[in-house]
Order: structure tokens, then C-alpha cells, then sequence
């Protein structure tokens, strides 16, 4: 006999569990093409338009080249104050760690 279906909607703090959920398995898996679809579905779903798209990239590079562990690596390795950099600057490092992470791709392939 087939049991009877919960309709009950999930509470708030269960949705954010299954989003943490889900979250997590992608940094497990790190499948960087399910990532980029995450991320797009958001982009999609806030309407970013394109100027929008670019500003918001621009700040979580930034971000995330001011992050203390990045920070002291780049300052460490490259001799690079990430906290000095403006936009073309944050670009160019962007740029770099682009070619970078192809170039170690298309050594794997």
C-alpha cells in the first residue's frame, strides 16, 4: 500500500538545510561546470544585466583576492599587495590566474 504524501511545505530552516545540502556536495564534487550553472541560474533569476554582471564579478574577485589566506599567498609568492590594486590591476591578476587554470586543463586533457 502506498503511504500517504506529506504536503506539508518545508519550513524555512529545512530549506536552508537542503540548500547547505547542496552547496556542500558541489564543493565535494567541485564540478566547476554545475557550479557555473548555479551561479548563472541566480544571475538569470536577479534579471543582473550585463554592466551589472561585470560590477559583480569585479567584486567577488576582489573579495576573494583580499581574503587573508589569499592575500598573504600572492603577497608571499608574487610579492603582490592585493589591497593596492584598482580595477585594471584586480583585471590583470584575473587575467593571469585565467591562463593559468586553462593552461593546467589543457595539460590534463
Amino acid at each position: 500500500m502506498k503511504k500517504p504524501q506529506n504536503h506539508k511545505k518545508k519550513s524555512v530552516p529545512e530549506k536552508q538545510d537542503d540548500f547547505i545540502k547542496m552547496i556542500t556536495q558541489l564543493q565535494e564534487e567541485k564540478d566547476m561546470d554545475a557550479i557555473a550553472e548555479l551561479f548563472w541560474k541566480i544571475i538569470t533569476a536577479y534579471g543582473l544585466k550585463v554592466d551589472e554582471l561585470a560590477a559583480l564579478n569585479y567584486y567577488t574577485m576582489k573579495q576573494s583576492l583580499e581574503a587573508p589566506v589569499n592575500a598573504t599567498l600572492l603577497k608571499d609568492r608574487m610579492k603582490l599587495d592585493v589591497t593596492q590594486l584598482g580595477v585594471d590591476g584586480i583585471l590583470q591578476v584575473q587575467r593571469a590566474l585565467i591562463t593559468i587554470y586553462t593552461e593546467q586543463l589543457a595539460k590534463e586533457q
